[in-house]
């Protein structure tokens, strides 16, 4: 783990991969999937899913915005605060 930890923050010199901290926004989001997102918020309320298919939904709806692969089991609590933040700038862009 410590290895992992070291190479999170490298990137690499002639720009194939960014380090694993960086995620970047879209410019420009699809209409079909500001739609989901503007139909899930309802369903969360204060960061919280209301049952797992929300949370599962919600998480395959960043990765596909994002292009990230988290899985939609994930318990991490940073995960999950990466995924709320940029599910709700996209919500509050769009509103």
């Amino acid at each position: 783990m410590r290895v992992k930890t070291t190479l999170s923050f490298t990137e690499c010199p002639i720009g194939l991969w960014k380090s694993t901290k960086e995620i970047e926004q879209p410019k420009e989001v699809p209409a079909h999937l500001v739609k989901e997102v503007l139909e899930i918020m309802p369903d969360l309320e204060k960061g919280q899913a209301k049952d797992h298919e929300t949370k599962a939904k919600l998480i395959e709806l960043y990765n596909t915005i994002y292009g990230t692969n988290h899985k939609v089991t994930t318990n991490c609590s940073s995960c999950l605060n990466s995924v709320w933040k940029g599910i709700t700038a996209i919500y509050n862009k769009n509103k």
